[in-house]
């Protein structure tokens, strides 16, 4: 049986977990982490693989292509929205 991975997903994952070392926001907990990144993987294209060749190859794609700055930028605006308007009072 084959797994279906989204590259994008882990790229995203990495960016937030950076953005989350180098910036102070005001809520950081599991649910408001989940919600940045599912802002800001709706907003990038998914990158699919089902085997490591797969994986090699979509690895070395997005390494080629200007993503990370793009993926940063999403992880900062889906930030900036999930803390301005959280799924949950900032008080819990």
């Amino acid at each position: 049986m084959y797994e279906l991975n989204n590259h994008t997903k882990i790229v995203v994952y990495q960016s937030l977990q950076d953005y989350l070392q180098n910036n102070k926001i005001s809520c950081s907990c599991e649910r408001c982490k989940a919600d940045i990144m599912a802002f800001a993987l709706n907003r990038l294209p998914p990158r699919y693989y089902v085997s490591s060749r797969g994986e090699i190859m979509t690895q070395w794609e997005s390494h080629a292509l200007p993503d990370q700055a793009r993926v940063m930028a999403e992880v900062v605006r889906a930030a900036q929205h999930v803390i301005a308007s959280p799924s949950h009072s900032l008080d819990d």
